[in-house]
């Protein structure tokens, strides 16, 4: 490493390529990707690499389900109550804007009229 490099060789993602990467993206993108991150690693601590993750196998099983069908296309307000509540329960009361849903998409699925 060039003593002339801003890089710090404890952080991976301290150089120039991220910082322009993330230079470009507004604040609504850092704060997904934020979340994307917390979400990936909340549950492992990589110094011991325990995971701590202590949740039941049979709801990780109902939100693989629930999350598989987000992922093709279901749209959440057809999710029924009991499905709700298990993403809730798993991912915490606003887990709808990892999917960049709002508060309001679980109740209807809004369209936009052309004109």
């Amino acid at each position: 490493m060039s003593s002339n490099s801003k890089t710090s060789k404890n952080s991976l993602w301290d150089n120039d390529m991220v910082n322009a990467a993330k230079k470009s993206m507004s604040k609504e993108e850092l704060l997904r990707y934020e979340k994307i991150g917390e979400s990936m690693f909340k549950d492992i601590d990589f110094e011991t690499s325990a995971i701590s993750n202590n949740k039941d196998p049979l709801l990780s099983d109902a939100v693989a389900y629930i999350i598989e069908g987000l992922k093709s296309g279901l749209h959440p307000s057809m999710l029924d109550s009991d499905e709700l509540n298990v993403l809730e329960n798993y991912y915490g009361k606003e887990w709808y804007e990892s999917w960049g849903y709002k508060k309001e998409d679980l109740n209807e699925i809004v369209t936009i009229k052309k004109e």
